[in-house]
């Protein structure tokens, strides 16, 4: 009888045991839901100067120098997110000229916004054809369209010490930026950047 006892004790113990774990696993998407859903963080390109940008028409070679400020405003005020492992790549007709990667940091509960600066700066071999013909117009107009996304890995701190892994953070702006040198006064207006996770 004993024996069944501690058998029917054991098989108890792993039914509340798989409980338990299944209820923190619910609960954790909840609170993950709810500090992730769309609304949760805002992204704004503030600032940009695109002080070289050319290309080389036998070559294909693409000489750039844009720097850039990215406002990242998070609407939960309650919440502290660590973010990692960042990296920012500029785009021109969906051929990737530039990368860099970006310092990590947190975003304390306190602080509701963050600016990211990245800036690229170099040159690179494009891929002729469609590439040599948007430039072509685009260098006529004045007006270049650039593409920077910014992807970072979060955190999320409850409370101390209590961390939860987060999900991937894709922020996409679309730019159309002039020289900045240009001999015509062009001013930057504020773009919006699209999230997703």
């Amino acid at each position: 009888m004993g024996w069944r006892r501690s058998g029917s004790g054991a098989l108890c113990g792993v039914v509340s045991c798989v409980v338990g774990v299944m209820v923190c696993v619910v609960v954790v998407a909840m609170v993950v839901y709810l500090m992730f859903r769309p609304n949760l963080l805002h992204a704004t390109a503030a600032q940009a100067e695109l002080s070289t940008f050319s290309l080389a028409l036998k070559a294909w070679t693409l000489t750039y120098n844009l720097s850039l400020a990215v406002d990242l405003t998070r609407h939960n005020a309650r919440l502290a997110l660590r973010y990692h492992s960042l990296t920012a790549d500029a785009y021109y007709q969906d051929q990737r000229f530039a990368h860099t990667r970006l310092p990590d940091f947190a975003q304390p509960a306190i602080t509701n916004t963050t600016r990211l600066t990245p800036s690229f700066h170099g040159r690179q071999q494009l891929f002729a054809g469609v590439a040599a013909a948007a430039f072509r117009r685009e260098d006529t107009q004045g007006t270049y369209s650039i593409h920077v996304f910014i992807d970072a890995k979060t955190h999320i701190n409850l409370a101390w010490p209590i961390t939860l892994p987060g999900p991937n953070i894709n922020l996409h702006c679309p730019l159309r930026l002039h020289l900045s040198n240009a001999t015509a006064d062009h001013f930057f207006h504020p773009t919006a950047c699209h999230i997703s996770y």
